[in-house]
């Protein structure tokens, strides 16, 4: 009786596996503890990059987008703005924007990546 109880425990487990594989459940995206999704670095949209004129100063720039979260230590003529999105220790988007100067006059704008379209 009790090898046959034994056997009933195991037949059970193994099914129940075998069920749980037909769940659907991706287990690469599910994560424990939950994860909350990561942004990192400056929100720059398409609207506030179309505001941007050539011939602004730095503080109309740091108005129109904000002050940049690092700057290049060799130029300080240029600001790099670089956002980035994770989800899951994935990385979802991620872009760049350098706004160059001279003599603190905005002189180009320069972005790689996909910037957010409000």
């Amino acid at each position: 009786m009790k090898i046959m109880r034994n056997s009933l425990v195991i037949w059970y487990c193994f099914i129940a596996v075998i069920l749980s594989a037909c769940s659907g459940v991706k287990f690469s995206e599910w994560r424990f503890p939950y994860m909350y999704p990561v942004q990192q670095g400056n929100y720059v949209t398409e609207q506030q990059l179309s505001q941007l004129k050539v011939g602004m100063t730095k503080d109309q720039v740091s108005f129109v987008v904000g002050h940049p979260v690092t700057q290049f230590m060799f130029n300080s003529q240029q600001w790099q703005y670089m956002f980035q999105q994770f989800r899951n220790d994935k990385l979802r988007n991620s872009y760049i924007v350098n706004i160059n100067f001279e003599s603190d006059i905005m002189k180009s704008v320069e972005s790689a990546g996909q910037v957010f379209i409000k």
